[in-house]
């Protein structure tokens, strides 16, 4: 029987159900580490470890593919963002690395994947980069970013914010995230997670093409409010037409249901 979810606010709802208690960060949070030692195991960890272990998962749980990635071989020396579409978990981890690869790919996170006694330290050891809970930490979480792409590496961010699995289509979102490509002057690329139809029908889940668009360029000649929603316009119009493009399975049916009727 298909799983039904209902929602009243496609902005704000949120369907991950890790049942984490978020740990606010400190103020003294190190987003990025400079002692060798460290940076060696996070190396061997990623590269490794964690690469070929989240291929094989990818294959056996959703026969990933990827469509377009010709699109990013001419950015393998430069730092680029990429836009996803948030609608599973381990996929939306896992994805990309396999995109950047060979170079490291650092995804934006929830708090959430910092909360987990004794993973801290791995979770940026596999690129996780958290948002900051309060004010203080937005300098920091901002400096983080900007270097990543510095240093040539690609960074991900899942702009809708909140998870809704298996979600076939693109939900509305602002344009925030925005601020750190027009601020580095880096292309970006969208990316949007498509579920199919199995050839086996053993498989329960759909199977998942990842689909790359871009690059998409802020646009210099505006301000940045401007240039901002221009860049955001541009990749929810791409990602939207490559979920129409497709005809998806609805794994989870999702239903409107308004708080106030």
């Amino acid at each position: 029987m298909k799983r039904v979810l209902y929602y009243s606010d496609p902005l704000n709802d949120d369907f991950a159900s890790n049942e984490i208690s978020t740990k606010k960060l400190g103020k003294d949070f190190v987003y990025v580490r400079t002692n060798p030692f460290w940076r060696a195991c996070a190396f061997l960890v990623y590269h490794g470890f964690a690469r070929p272990v989240t291929f094989l998962w990818l294959k056996l749980k959703f026969a990933h593919r990827i469509k377009g990635r010709e699109l990013l071989r001419p950015f393998r020396k430069t730092g680029y963002f990429i836009f996803a579409n948030h609608t599973n978990g381990d996929l939306d981890a896992f994805v990309p690395s396999r995109l950047a690869a060979p170079k490291k790919a650092y995804i934006v996170c929830s708090p959430d994947a910092t909360s987990i006694k004794g993973i801290k330290g791995l979770v940026q050891m596999l690129g996780g980069i958290p948002v900051f809970t309060g004010a203080h930490g937005s300098r920091n979480f901002r400096e983080a970013v900007l270097r990543r792409i510095a240093e040539n590496k690609a960074v991900a961010i899942y702009p809708e914010a909140h998870i809704w699995p298996y979600y076939t289509k693109i939900r509305p979102f602002r344009d925030v995230s925005m601020l750190y490509p027009c601020e580095a002057a880096a292309p970006c690329f969208a990316v949007t997670n498509v579920y199919l139809k199995r050839k086996i029908p053993f498989f329960g889940r759909p199977k998942v093409l990842s689909v790359v668009k871009g690059p998409f360029y802020p646009d210099a000649t505006l301000p940045l409010k401007e240039a901002r929603k221009k860049l955001r316009d541009e990749l929810y119009e791409a990602m939207k037409e490559t979920a129409a493009e497709y005809e998806q399975v609805e794994y989870v049916k999702y239903v409107y249901a308004p708080e106030n009727e």
